[in-house]
């Protein structure tokens, strides 16, 4: 080690748990200035465990930690968040592992239903009360949303992987049965040989229709365009008037 122009002694060890290292024919320790290697050739269950590096000089010690272990590695999801079906979600997921795997456990609920909709259909409102009404039912649908729904239960699926002796597994489960315009969130746990890995991070996705909107019949639309501009133009003795002299 070098500072300043100064080199300073360093004495480097490795320990698996707490028992120190020492080269054999399947492991070898390496040192190239400041980069330190350890390689193990044909792991084996034994070499499964918890690995520290320790470095001393005069100036003081550090030490940095690892473990090696068989089991597979957390599951990382690939599906796009968004569906394209009303009622259902294909999950696709990665995980690595050495060892085939042995079993995979899918969780997934719904967390909350984003589609409210209002329909209204053949009323002749004004624009000003019309735009009022329209506010407040978004703003409240919205509120409803977010603060009065409550997550569903889990759903506990457990699936047999393809036994294949690549290290890379690539798996897909389509869901079915689900609400459409909705939210649902999944994890994902997988077991080989040396025993299950950690649950995945949360994964959230979307049925087709998870979306926030207040839906307007075509009639309202076309009454509100067409219709109530021309009453707000003329009075109505005039219409009337008009009328009496065209009969």
């Amino acid at each position: 080690m070098e500072e300043n122009g100064v080199r300073f002694a360093l004495a480097l060890m490795w320990y698996q748990d707490t028992i120190l290292l020492d080269p054999t024919d399947r492991r070898k320790m390496e040192s190239r200035g400041n980069k330190h290697t350890l390689n193990i050739r044909n792991v084996q269950g034994s070499d499964f465990g918890n690995y520290s590096c320790v470095a001393d000089n005069s100036l003081g010690r550090a030490k940095k930690y690892m473990e090696l272990s068989g089991r597979p590695s957390p599951a990382e999801f690939r599906s796009a968040p968004f569906s394209r079906a009303w009622d259902s979600y294909n999950l696709t997921w990665v995980v690595e592992s050495y060892p085939p795997l042995e079993e995979v456990r899918l969780l997934y609920r719904k967390l909350m239903k984003l589609q409210q909709e209002v329909s209204c259909n053949n009323l002749l409102l004004s624009p000003a009360l019309f735009s009022l009404i329209f506010l407040s039912c978004a703003v409240y649908l919205s509120y409803m949303n977010e603060t009065y729904q409550h997550p569903g239960k889990w759903h506990d699926v457990i699936l047999q992987p393809p036994h294949d002796e690549t290290f890379t597994h690539v798996m897909s489960y389509n869901i079915r049965g689900l609400d459409h315009g909705s939210v649902f969130e999944a994890i994902v746990q997988a077991k080989n040989r040396y025993g299950w890995n950690e649950v995945s991070d949360l994964y959230q996705f979307y049925t087709r229709g998870a979306v926030r909107r207040v839906r307007v019949w075509r009639e309202m639309a076309a009454n509100l365009v067409d219709v109530i501009p021309e009453a707000e133009e003329r009075p109505l003795v005039e219409d009337v008037t008009k009328q009496k002299s065209e009969d």
